[in-house]
């Protein structure tokens, strides 16, 4: 497949129909930040607020197998902070169309939202789940396919990154195909390395402590990874995501759960696909 720019055609098209949500369960109409404050200048919001012990919330799953957009509300954005913790289904368009899909967290209008929105017809899914904190969050930055790497924040004591949500239109057909956030010691990034149109979107947040990271990619048979051992308040998210998602399946994708009859953070990971995860308390 081979399409115009991917920026370009997406954001001509994110006017369209994220700017008419519909809802699932009731209310108004959203509109998501737009296409010229997609890739914004790293700031800090001023929140007065010190890092904490958090508290991790049950996680919110949305799907889809329609073209369209809809969205949950998952309550205020203060101090609470959504990240993406599953992606599963099909990204991939018609051969030749400049068809795309997206899905994870939305923060607007003082919310959180779990979204889901395609011009597919295939199945299409996401977890998103949140933390009790907003300390120092970052404001959330965008990084499209062919672009450089983008800056998120200086690494800090406490600071912690993660994907908020995935945007494909071609993109991650491939096991080579990825997104991730990482840091070098001295500043965290988003970046990563797609064969077609994609991208992915990312913050940070203070949380005091780091319980590891952990990655994994998969052959012909899915792969389930041990986390963090979760002795009270440990949460865990997607850090990096990659891989073929181009089945019609809901569960075929990488995806962070608890597993509740041991205790312990598992991530994952469906054929032909990566994940990385890293758990904070």
């Amino acid at each position: 497949m081979h399409s115009p720019s991917w920026p370009s055609v997406r954001n001509l098209l994110f006017a369209l129909p994220l700017a008419t949500f519909t809802v699932a369960c009731g209310g108004e109409g959203i509109e998501p930040d737009s296409p010229q404050a997609a890739s914004p200048a790293v700031t800090d919001e001023a929140i007065g607020q010190t890092a904490q012990q958090i508290t991790v919330e049950a996680p919110h799953t949305w799907r889809t197998n329609q073209p369209e957009s809809i969205y949950a509300s998952l309550g205020s954005s203060t101090n609470r902070t959504c990240f993406l913790s599953a992606l599963g289904g099909n990204l991939q368009p018609a051969p030749g169309s400049l068809e795309w899909g997206m899905a994870g967290a939305l923060m607007y209008a003082g919310e959180w939202k779990v979204f889901v929105s395609q011009t597919f017809n295939t199945a299409l899914s996401t977890t998103v789940q949140c933390v009790t904190t907003a300390a120092n969050r970052t404001a959330e930055v965008v990084w499209y396919n062919g672009q450089a790497a983008k800056l998120l924040g200086a690494v800090t004591a406490d600071r912690r990154c993660f994907l908020t949500r995935i945007e494909g239109a071609g993109g991650f057909d491939s096991t080579s195909d990825y997104v991730r956030v990482w840091n070098d010691g001295l500043n965290w990034y988003l970046g990563g390395d797609l064969a077609d149109e994609g991208g992915a979107r990312a913050m940070c947040v203070d949380i005091p402590e780091d319980h590891g990271s952990w990655g994994w990619s998969t052959g012909a048979s899915d792969k389930t990874v041990s986390l963090a051992y979760n002795p009270g308040g440990i949460a865990c998210f997607l850090h990096s995501l990659g891989g073929n998602f181009n089945q019609n399946n809901y569960g075929d994708g990488v995806s962070v759960d608890y597993n509740a009859g041991t205790r312990t953070w598992e991530m994952n990971v469906s054929p032909y696909k990566r994940g990385g995860a890293s758990c904070v308390k």
